[in-house]
């Protein structure tokens, strides 16, 4: 009785230990506003403004950004065509896979949580995004993320589409939380 209170004991010590490796990312998708007029901006990197008359009035975006959270590590020629064609195609992450998916919110805030420590691409679809507003180091991310995996021209045909693909690269340690601003780094 007491060698099995024991391994129960240090069974729940294990699940509890990696439970506390993992760690979570959160962001904000900043879309741009959508209102006609001139709107100003701030933040802790600074401020703007921004005109838009082409905007209808008083209408705000409807379609959400949706975030990707990809492993860097991951072995995309070891993954079927037929998994690869599910996930870009109809959003279905083949098993067993590093891979995770958010739709950020109507005020552009996504969650990760519980997220195992490694090193990611946070791979954003943003459909009131422009490209302009990437840094440096997405653009580069981008190119490096797009160069690994398979199909690439499906991927942006089914997945991008018309929208803005941001790329950024993160690495989460055990029990980290990171935040996510696109175009900061």
């Amino acid at each position: 009785m007491k060698r099995i209170t024991i391994l129960l004991t240090l069974c729940l010590w294990s699940i509890a230990a990696l439970a506390a490796a993992a760690g979570s990312i959160t962001g904000n998708v900043y879309p741009p506003n959508t209102e006609r007029g001139m709107h100003v901006a701030t933040g802790e990197a600074g401020a703007g403004v921004m005109w838009n008359m082409t905007a209808p009035p008083n209408r705000k975006n409807t379609e959400r950004a949706e975030i990707w959270l990809i492993e860097r590590g991951i072995n995309f020629v070891a993954l079927p065509y037929a998994s690869v064609q599910k996930w870009y195609q109809e959003k279905i992450v083949p098993p067993n896979q590093p891979i995770y998916h958010a739709i950020a919110d109507e005020k552009g805030q996504f969650a990760f949580k519980d997220v195992p420590a490694a090193d990611y691409y946070v791979v954003i679809l943003d459909p009131n995004g422009h490209e302009i507003t990437q840094n440096l180091s997405e653009k580069m991310a981008r190119d490096e993320f797009l160069k690994k995996l398979p199909q690439v021209d499906e991927f942006e045909l089914f997945m991008v589409g018309m929208r803005t693909c941001m790329v950024q690269k993160i690495t989460l340690k055990n029990g980290q939380n990171i935040k996510i601003r696109p175009g900061f780094l």
